[in-house]
């Protein structure tokens, strides 16, 4: 019975913390599942500014690290190396179920890019990979050029 309330409360974890959730606590990690093993085709989500013709799948975050999302899947791809992870449906621009995380445009060095965002706040998130797991944490950096 513990073993079910604790992998029961790992499951449900992912799904009520944001990127700035307490204003400094990173996400609870999240498991990454096998590359080698989709559930089918990855098909890349296309992401699409809003107010320009621009459209890429490449989100960054703070530091310019890209990630991609499988529609097919609901999974963030970790594109250095296609680690992907689930639990993250797409909605227009919006990320995850409870759309904490907003993709927004801007510019930076001449170049249109999309940021992985919080929603509420609209600061730029960091992304790491730490123990093989995905820990998403809040910064205070505004989309550029924007």
């Amino acid at each position: 019975m513990r073993m079910s309330t604790i992998i029961l409360f790992l499951v449900l974890t992912p799904g009520m913390a944001g990127c700035g959730g307490s204003g400094s606590a990173p996400t609870t990690p999240t498991t990454p599942t096998t590359p080698s093993q989709p559930p089918g085709p990855v098909q890349l989500v296309m992401f699409r500014d809003p107010d320009s013709t621009f459209s890429t799948s490449d989100v960054r975050d703070v530091q310019d690290q890209i990630v991609r999302f499988d529609m097919t899947s609901n999974s963030l791809i970790w594109a250095a190396d296609g680690r992907s992870f689930q639990g993250y449906p797409v909605s227009g621009n919006f990320l995850r179920a409870d759309r904490a995380f907003q993709v927004r445009f801007g510019t930076k060095d001449g170049e249109r890019r999309a940021y992985f965002t919080e929603t509420v706040a609209t600061t730029i998130c960091d992304i790491e990979i730490v123990g093989g797991q995905l820990v998403i944490s809040p910064t205070s950096v505004k989309v550029p050029g924007n």
